[in-house]
């Protein structure tokens, strides 16, 4: 699946809001293409239309006929979530709503294990640690691929990972996100969406078949996710018919426009390309939520 990243999409979206599933869909369709070249146009809704029993979200249609069931579906990434929020975002958010901290051209997926800011301890100068080893780690880190990290200065140890890849074409991104527990809870949540929303997609009359999961955290991360789904594809058969499986970050989509698209299924990370939806700048049209 070959995917010009940064392209222009053949047409805009339309400012008209509907459902955030839907509008992912059609944020997806305008800028992907097949490994033959073709773009999708955005045909019918089964799932609106259909109405006495399951239907994807969305087929689609290439000039030459071909078909293209899509079906969106959101991912929880773990258990306590919010209670865990405050500490986190009171540390790790900086990275990622402060521009001062891109690096033009690179994507930076910043990850803490979830719970790994103990109660009790300054959040602030856990906060001034975190953005005083990023600034000095940033460009020392590889092109491409994962590295764990301890952050200096503190009085106990927080190990995070870094995801880095290229991001052409780009003032730069950071994400901030969580490294799930091991309790399991994020396996379960993803074979239940999994054989929930496979079996809609094997049965639309398609001649491709992609899956979006959504991700409105970063606390998944790409390589977790191609582990769980080569797992869950040795027992659940129907998973190994789908074309692909695609994830989008949407941490910060609807604060500033930003929606990262990466494929992860199967073969691990490919393709990427991250959307500026300007429906979301800073004066938002009257109705968008």
């Amino acid at each position: 699946m070959a995917v010009e990243p940064f392209a222009e999409p053949p047409k805009p979206v339309s400012s008209a809001f509907e459902r955030d599933d839907i509008e992912l869909v059609k944020l997806f369709l305008a800028h992907y293409k097949d490994v033959n070249g073709n773009w999708f146009t955005l045909e019918t809704r089964p799932d609106v239309a259909e109405r006495n029993k399951p239907a994807v979200e969305a087929i689609a249609v290439a000039e030459n006929g071909l078909r293209l069931a899509i079906e969106h579906t959101y991912i929880q990434p773990f258990e306590r979530q919010r209670s865990d929020d405050r500490h986190f975002l009171a540390v790790f958010e900086q990275l990622r709503t402060d521009s001062s901290f891109k690096v033009p051209n690179r994507f930076y997926d910043v990850l803490a294990p979830a719970f790994a800011i103990p109660r009790g301890v300054d959040r602030r100068d856990v906060a001034k640690c975190v953005r005083d080893w990023f600034v000095s780690a940033r460009n020392k880190l590889p092109v491409e691929g994962q590295t764990w990290c301890v952050v200096p200065g503190l009085t106990f140890e927080l190990k995070v990972l870094v995801d880095t890849m290229d991001l052409p074409e780009t003032d730069g991104v950071v994400v901030v996100g969580r490294i799930l527990p091991s309790n399991g809870s994020f396996e379960k949540v993803l074979r239940t969406a999994i054989k929930k929303k496979v079996p809609k997609l094997v049965e639309a009359p398609a001649d491709q078949r992609v899956l979006l999961l959504e991700d409105g955290g970063t606390a998944i991360g790409f390589t977790k996710l191609t582990i769980e789904l080569d797992e869950i594809a040795k027992e659940f058969s129907d998973l190994k018919k789908i074309d692909a499986v695609w994830t989008v970050h949407t941490t910060s989509w609807k604060s500033n426009g930003d929606a990262l698209f990466v494929y992860v299924w199967p073969g691990g990370v490919r393709e990427k390309f991250w959307i500026k939806d300007q429906r979301f700048s800073e004066q938002k049209p009257a109705g968008l939520p």
